[in-house]
């Protein structure tokens, strides 16, 4: 993936939230429309889609981010911690052993002198929502990026449980109670698709803010 610039990864961002906000409008007036003996197997389908647009959309929008990141081609000891954490697992992922010399040497020189190089990950081996984004996932993808978490720290029951338990209750063939799956259909109808845009729009602030900057590298940057 190529994102060379600010509003190549909005124009991203943009489009690819387009096309999953017509999936929610068109499952929502299927089953508006459908017969009663229709509806519940319409609700259980619309459980999965959603589920699949929220995690689609953050594996896209985070690995857009990287992309971005990488043809800013800025060194990583002028980025946030965060950046050379996450590049450790590429760096290492081969061959290493922590308990080493040869590894324990070769991560030492890296964190040591290699950290003027540019930053360069590969975007889709960075990011892993593990088949399964539930509240650790997204905490764990976010904090490698450097986002900020507050946000989202009272939404852990509604991404557990309400999203992630009937997803995955649906997946493996299980039959809920209608009730049960009409009430958490109506709350994900209702506020999925703003927390997918929450969250592309912590990435847009980071963009904007270039909050992956080292304080001073961003000064440098503004005064230039």
């Amino acid at each position: 993936m190529k994102i060379r610039s600010a509003s190549e990864l909005e124009d991203l961002l943009d489009k690819d939230l387009a096309w999953r906000k017509r999936e929610f409008t068109t499952i929502k007036f299927l089953i508006a429309d459908a017969r009663n003996h229709e509806k519940i197997v319409l609700i259980r389908a619309g459980v999965a889609l959603m589920y699949s647009h929220w995690e689609g959309h953050v594996k896209k929008a985070s690995q857009g981010y990287l992309a971005y990141l990488n043809s800013q081609a800025h060194n990583y000891c002028d980025m946030k911690d965060n950046f050379t954490q996450l590049s450790l697992g590429e760096k290492f992922s081969q061959g290493f052993s922590i308990r080493r010399y040869e590894s324990q040497e070769k991560i030492f020189k890296y964190l040591t002198g290699e950290l003027k190089e540019a930053f360069k990950l590969d975007e889709k081996a960075a990011i892993d929502t593990e088949s399964n984004l539930k509240y650790p996932v997204l905490l764990n993808i976010m904090n490698q990026l450097g986002l900020d978490v507050s946000q989202f720290e009272l939404r852990e029951n509604f991404i557990n449980n309400t999203l992630l338990e009937n997803r995955n209750k649906i997946a493996h063939g299980e039959r809920l109670n209608d009730q049960v799956i009409q009430g958490a259909y109506n709350s994900l109808e209702k506020e999925l698709l703003d927390l997918i845009v929450l969250y592309q729009n912590l990435i847009r602030n980071a963009v904007t803010e270039k909050s992956y900057l080292k304080v001073n590298s961003y000064e440098n940057v503004t005064a230039s």
